[in-house]
């Protein structure tokens, strides 16, 4: 019977696609289409349609169609089912002939499909898909599994995305050219937006909506040209997260907002990413900016006991990025990082969960961003705890202007071998009771006004081994110039016993002094002591082993301190 009716394929298949096209349904019910020019040419869309519907049999294990050269109106949306691969021609052009609906989407309107459990095994290659600038999404991908789109270009996008991805499991975007955007609305804009199912207002099939974000998606070596907004997620449903989120290796040039925007993203990569002539290059956000209940929803389940997570576990390192103010919507910055605080008012009216959104356990990494304009800062942090920013590189070009590094409401981070140059107005500025924090081994050469400028509110630790200068002073606390102590001298140690007795000369100004020991010369040196305003202090020892002993005076203001180059 299965083979009856795998011959009654083939003869279907025939009559649509006439002698030139192949088909073949074998054992392995694979079957092959290849669509010819003069069908194209004669039936469009609809020929094309046609042979996706064939997916859809039961006895189709995967089928394959390819598309010749040329360049083709559809005059109607393309539906594209499991286990389908759609080939283009590199010279294939598909342009829009319609209004009102994408150029391909995945599947039909009229079933219901939840979490990932829609379409799977899909792959799109190849070709230029033209929108013509039509007020509507370029392609969409909703409650998916193992979807590949590869090499191809999708262009000309009025008021909405190039590609729209929403409930997508292993997902990959590689080598695709998304390009052309016109704006006459206030709306995000992204070349590929990718969101939870969630709101009708960006799924308009009520059916579709159950909260489900996307995870394991990878969008790579894509290039994106000419767009209002590159690639990213702008809302979230509370307690609801992006997981494994892979942007590695794209190139964005003259992005009028943001290049790379994620929201509420965690163990996921933002790498080797080359920005060019943004004004955002990566804003990395778990907490709304701006339009709060548009951009966080209470998810449909209600927020019972929902969890707001705050390891993100993510690293954002050796990207390339060239930031130029160019819109008013948004903060002009290389990279932005933004959590929150939620009240409890603000909670209960707005019915979401009140608590900290905060971002913990992210890698800043040899990142290297350079600033254009005077309004732009290379980095600006808020929220931002347990976590490394080391070793990027932060120029400013314009001739003056705003921050290097600047934390706002930050605790626990270490900031170290990072090297900000230009004029910057502050090298790192710290603000808004950011507690804890720790500069070292950081170069701050020439800035504007502080190399280091400290809030009264806030605590950091200026490490000996940063490098800083200014024209106005290398380290600013409150309202004061904190001088770095100067080298205490005369560092001598006598023993009696287990008794071991370090003295040194007094330094003018210092606060107090930090005793460093170890147990092997040129070995790693750990505090053990503080001592404030003496100039000598005395150990009993456990042991008869030799110690080598340094000091490093220090200067405290406020809730900050200023350590001086250690005396072996």
């Amino acid at each position: 019977m299965k083979k009856i009716l795998s011959t009654i394929l083939v003869f279907v298949l025939v009559l649509l696609f006439g002698t030139t096209a192949y088909a073949n349904v074998g054992e392995s019910e694979n079957v092959t289409v290849n669509i010819t020019e003069d069908e194209l040419r004669t039936g469009s869309s609809s020929v094309i349609e046609d042979a996706l519907r064939i997916a859809t049999d039961e006895y189709v294990k995967h089928l394959t169609i390819n598309l010749p050269s040329g360049t083709y109106t559809l005059v109607g949306p393309l539906h594209i089912y499991s286990n389908t691969t759609l080939n283009l021609q590199a010279d294939t052009v598909l342009v829009r002939g319609f209004d009102d609906s994408s150029l391909l989407r995945t599947g039909n309107t009229d079933e219901a499909f939840y979490g990932y459990d829609g379409y799977r095994n899909i792959t799109v290659s190849g070709g230029v898909w033209d929108s013509k600038f039509a007020s509507v999404t370029g392609m969409r991908f909703m409650h998916c599994d193992n979807v590949k789109l590869k090499n191809f270009t999708v262009k000309n996008i009025c008021d909405s995305h190039h590609i729209e991805i929403g409930a997508a499991n292993h997902m990959t975007l590689d080598g695709l050219t998304l390009t052309g955007y016109k704006r006459t609305k206030n709306t995000s804009g992204e070349a590929v937006q990718i969101d939870p199912v969630h709101d009708s207002k960006h799924f308009k099939y009520s059916h579709y909506l159950d909260d489900t974000p996307c995870q394991n998606i990878t969008v790579k070596n894509c290039t994106f040209t000419d767009v209002f907004s590159g690639v990213g997620t702008r809302a979230g449903v509370v307690g609801s997260y992006f997981t494994n989120m892979q942007i590695v290796g794209n190139t964005f040039t003259n992005i009028k907002d943001k290049a790379i925007c994620t929201y509420q993203y965690i163990n996921s990569t933002i790498k080797n990413n080359t920005i060019k002539n943004a004004t955002v290059g990566i804003f990395f956000e778990e907490y709304p900016t701006k339009n709060l209940t548009s951009k966080l929803y209470a998810p449909f389940a209600g927020i019972g006991k929902t969890k707001i997570l705050t390891d993100v576990n993510t690293s954002i390192y050796c990207n390339t990025i060239e930031v130029k103010k160019r819109t008013s919507y948004a903060q002009s910055c290389g990279i932005g990082v933004y959590g929150g605080v939620m009240s409890t008012s603000t909670a209960k009216s707005t019915g979401l969960k009140s608590g900290s959104y905060l971002i913990k356990n992210l890698r800043i990494k040899k990142n290297k961003i350079t600033v254009h304009s005077a309004d732009s800062c290379g980095m600006e942090l808020k929220y931002l705890y347990h976590s490394k920013i080391n070793e990027n590189t932060v120029t400013r070009s314009a001739s003056s202007g705003n921050k290097g590094i600047a934390l706002y409401h930050c605790n626990d981070n270490l900031l170290y071998k990072n090297t900000l140059s230009g004029a910057f107005q502050d090298g790192i500025f710290v603000k808004s009771a950011s507690k804890n924090n720790e500069l070292a081994s950081n170069t701050a050469k020439k800035m504007a006004n502080y190399a280091v400028s400290v809030s009264a509110d806030s605590k950091v630790t200026v490490n000996a081994s940063n490098t800083l200068s200014a024209t106005k002073g290398a380290v600013f606390i409150s309202n004061k110039r904190i001088e770095k102590p100067k080298l205490a001298k005369k560092l001598t140690v006598t023993r009696k016993g287990r008794k071991t007795t370090v003295k040194w000369n007094k330094v003018k100004n210092a606060s107090g002094y930090y005793i460093y020991r170890t147990r092997k010369k040129g070995g790693k040196y750990q505090l053990i002591a503080t001592v404030n305003k003496n100039s000598k202090t005395t150990f009993s020892e456990t042991t008869k082993k030799k110690y080598y002993y340094k000091v490093s005076p220090y200067k405290q203001y406020k809730n900050s301190v200023v350590i001086g180059d250690k005396k072996a």
